[in-house]
């Protein structure tokens, strides 16, 4: 009953924030290369983040791959180290999680700009729950429990219980889908990255 409970608060969540960040629009067959090419460039930058942050921290083998499988889970992209320093794990594994927050930024800008194309709104979209869809499926969907995913390998460096965890990503993308339908910035969730270091944050602006 827990589990089918979870499924559903899932499905209502995502709906919710479907109908605040894309204006509920049918998306017409024309459209699809555009969703899909938003997909893959909210992954690219993802990637991307995580790779910054491992040669930042002087990691060795550093390496980005996309579309594989390993030890029996299926990763869009995946990267991936020989040897990094233990603490500054933490940040390498958040690393994605922070350049999509950026890449949501830009979306959103562009999108109070009048940008209203399917492109910047699909990935507006794919940026603002890359963390909740990642946590949902690395912490209750997925059969197997890959310590590569990054909210598990995050909860395991840190410490950080995966209820937390998950509470900061539903956070986040309920804050920023909020900043979509009001078209204010009245709270700012954003991530919080240092070497040794990662945090969360709320703004409140006065």
């Amino acid at each position: 009953m827990k589990k089918l409970n979870l499924k559903l608060i899932i499905i209502v969540v995502f709906f919710s924030l479907t109908v605040c960040s894309g204006n509920a629009s049918a998306l017409d067959y024309t459209d699809i290369p555009q969703v899909g090419l938003a997909f893959l460039t909210n992954l690219s930058i993802h990637e991307t983040g995580h790779y910054l942050v491992a040669s930042q921290a002087g990691a060795a083998g550093n390496s980005l791959t996309f579309f594989k499988k390993d030890r029996n889970s299926f990763f869009f992209g995946l990267s991936t180290v020989t040897n990094i320093d233990d603490r500054s794990k933490p940040a390498y594994h958040l690393g994605g999680e922070l350049a999509s927050s950026y890449t949501f930024e830009f979306a959103l800008r562009r999108y109070r700009e009048h940008d209203r194309t399917t492109y910047n709104n699909a990935l507006m979209f794919f940026s603002m729950t890359d963390f909740l869809w990642y946590t949902t499926y690395a912490f209750y969907i997925s059969p197997y429990q890959n310590g590569k995913f990054d909210p598990i390998g995050i909860s395991e460096t840190t410490g950080i219980k995966r209820e937390a965890i998950f509470l900061v990503a539903l956070t986040q993308a309920s804050l920023n889908a909020l900043r979509i339908y009001t078209s204010k910035d009245s709270m700012v969730p954003s991530f919080i990255i240092d070497k040794y270091f990662i945090g969360f944050n709320v703004k409140v602006p006065f």
